[in-house]
């Protein structure tokens, strides 16, 4: 067998988040799941100055994830209160 056949044949594993060069500097993002109420994909976003930030920021993006630090949707506080004053609404409401 030549050294052909030894090559490394682990799948190489796929980086998580993403950066790109974004105006002056680069953007950072990555998945942080899906939003429970409206199901569509979450994504925490950073902006960095150079490459060598933009690649501590999705550290620390992919940390707060992963520790599921981050907001789990884009609800607006008015509107979770809009929806909790209907519920109170029919709990009052005599039988």
């Amino acid at each position: 067998m030549g050294s052909a056949a030894m090559a490394n044949t682990q799948p190489t594993r796929r980086q998580r988040g993403s950066i790109r060069p974004d105006g002056a500097g680069f953007q950072v993002r990555v998945y942080a799941g899906s939003d429970p109420l409206t199901k569509k994909p979450l994504h925490l976003h950073e902006q960095a100055a150079t490459l060598p930030e933009a690649e501590k920021a999705r550290t620390r993006l992919l940390a707060k994830v992963d520790e599921q630090r981050h907001s789990k949707g884009k609800i607006m506080v008015a509107k979770v209160l809009d929806r909790w004053m209907d519920v109170a609404r029919i709990e009052e409401s005599p039988a």
